[in-house]
């Protein structure tokens, strides 16, 4: 395949006879971010290392795979497992309800419950800067005992914690409503969330019962990824996607361009979110509306089907009789192709009174090359607007975080967004969907970081935001088999939820269950070749980029926060 040159670039790989495309713009070279075929995406998926006619001294490829699924594990010394199986597993759970148990009701935050989530060495800092939200939630809940506060200067958050919590003998399970609602994460806990659920709170992954001792709204606060090789103070992309299976979960994260905490954020994000939920007339400050926002460029396929079929159709959604957003009388603007401009934008982050929810559908800036980091720090996640006409990309061409600060009037207090485009929430520091079998997966960031962008949102006032970490797909509306219409129903049901009021870690519900699917059916298609049946590697490849595109969406901001609608 070519890389693009200004004009209508090539398909990436067959999505079910249809062509598919990846959202995201370099920003070295104005080019799409990924350049690849369809063999290269069936050898990833399958491994062509292991190929089911193949031997090894430890035995065949079949009983390898069967070794795999009784034992979870391989021998030192085997060859390495296929990728696909390694992200099948864990994901073979019952999809049909995710969630909470049916005695509780999730949208009650007394009976759902409500906890952060953070590293046993992370510094109390971040707490002591969370804590008016902390505490916000505390009195909600009704907690007995709400001046814990008593940080001390270079302590950790297990210290602090040990101090109100007998050495950790005091659980949530047993003290509910007597010790602060806070959940430590070891050093050999953040890779595994069913090895940290049940040394936690003896539970595993399953429906969620907040009574057993891990409530139901659970706030990650941290990095996604270590700094360096020393750095162990983190908590991984990969936990907040197995968590979120059946839990509502968000994380926080306000990092410079070094990854190192901005506390100050943290901080102005607790302010902002208590002082919207504490203000009466909270609901007559947004417009009863839901901005979408889309780019179509010329001869560009990818910015074409997400317009034409992400956009349009929620936006057709979004008026017709019946539907959530016409029962609660919810309107909407549309600013789709070229009307999708920088300034546009801008507008609409900075009217008097904001919409309630924003969803866009662009390009994301993305820089694969490691040449530059701080630049890529910086920029990456931005958005692409229709000022861009391929060719080299300009500064004015997408917006960043840092722009924010030129947008004298910006409000955004009290609502949500849906940044559906390449790296639109963050990054992971390995490459997710490219790598070469047998090798080690390519670095295309400094570390694993959220993007900046959706950072100073929040920082700003802005509830949460759901996007993509990693490159942002089609599967997501289109499916993976071909002769589907456009499946735009996940989105309409985040928009739904959010409009009904419903705490914002419940609404990627769909998505969970979407992703749980896929990954049954994944888990199937390689079975069968465990079985020693034939299996299209096409197909798989499709399976295998569609449970990932599925799984990588995730909500930066509190989980129990809602739009006062």
């Amino acid at each position: 395949n070519r890389l693009w040159s200004g004009v209508a670039p090539s398909p990436v790989v067959s999505e079910g006879g249809e062509d598919l495309y990846p959202n995201g713009i370099d920003l070295s070279s104005g080019q799409p971010l990924l350049k690849i075929n369809a063999g290269d995406v069936v050898a990833m998926a399958r491994n062509k290392q292991l190929q089911p006619d193949q031997k090894s001294a430890k035995g065949t490829y079949q009983s390898k795979v069967t070794a795999f699924y009784q034992k979870n594990e391989f021998s030192p010394g085997d060859e390495p497992v296929p990728d696909a199986i390694l992200s099948a597993r864990g994901l073979i759970g019952d999809t049909r309800h995710m969630g909470v148990v049916s005695d509780v009701d999730q949208n009650n935050i007394v009976e759902a419950r409500w906890a952060v989530v953070v590293r046993t060495q992370e510094q109390v800092e971040v707490l002591r800067a969370l804590w008016p939200l902390i505490r916000h939630r505390m009195e909600q809940m009704g907690f007995e005992k709400l001046d814990v506060d008593d940080f001390r200067d270079g302590e950790t958050c297990g210290a602090w914690l040990g101090r109100h919590t007998d050495n950790s003998q005091k659980t949530l399970k047993d003290h509910w409503l007597k010790i602060p609602p806070v959940l430590l994460v070891g050093p050999d806990e953040c890779n595994d969330v069913n090895t940290w659920l049940s040394r936690r709170a003896k539970v595993t992954q399953a429906p969620v019962d907040p009574t057993r001792g891990v409530p139901f709204y659970l706030l990650i606060v941290g990095r996604p990824g270590p700094l360096d090789p020393s750095d162990d103070i983190f908590i991984p992309w990969s936990f907040q996607y197995e968590l979120d299976l059946f839990w509502g979960v968000g994380r926080l994260i306000f990092s410079d361009e070094q990854g190192h905490h901005r506390f100050d954020a943290y901080r102005a994000y607790a302010e902002q979110v208590v002082a919207w939920e504490t203000r009466p007339d909270a609901a007559n400050c947004l417009a009863r509306e839901i901005a979408f926002f889309g780019t179509r460029h010329d001869g560009d396929p990818s910015t074409t089907r997400s317009a034409d079929e992400l956009i349009t159709p929620l936006v057709d959604w979004s008026q017709k009789p019946n539907t959530t957003p016409t029962k609660l009388g919810v309107g909407h603007q549309v600013y789709l192709g070229k009307d999708a401009t920088r300034d546009n934008l801008g507008r609409l982050l900075t009217t008097a009174t904001p919409p309630a929810v924003l969803f866009t559908a662009t390009h994301g800036c993305g820089d694969l090359s490691l040449v530059d980091p701080a630049r890529l720090l910086k920029y990456q996640g931005g958005l692409v607007t229709s000022d861009f006409t391929f060719g080299s990309i300009k500064r004015s061409h997408y917006l960043a975080g840092e722009d924010l600060s030129e947008l004298s009037n910006l409000n955004v207090a009290g609502t949500f967004a849906f940044l559906f485009a390449c790296y639109g929430a963050g990054s992971p520091q390995y490459d997710e969907f490219v790598f070469e079998p047998g090798k080690p997966r390519k670095q295309i960031a400094p570390f694993a970081f959220a993007a900046q962008l959706p950072q100073r949102l929040l920082e700003k006032g802005m509830l949460g935001i759901f996007g993509h970490v990693e490159r942002a797909w089609t599967y997501s509306f289109s499916g993976v088999d071909g002769g589907a219409d456009s499946q735009v129903q996940p989105f309409q049901d985040v928009i739904g939820r959010l409009l009904k009021g419903m705490p914002a870690g419940s609404a990627t519900d769909q998505f969970n269950v979407i992703q749980g699917a896929r990954s049954l059916t994944l888990t199937k298609a390689l079975e069968e070749i465990n079985d020693g049946l034939g299996v299209d590697p096409k197909r798989l490849s499709q399976l295998w980029m569609a449970r990932n595109d599925a799984r990588n969406y995730v909500l930066l901001g509190d989980p129990a926060a809602k739009l006062a609608m």
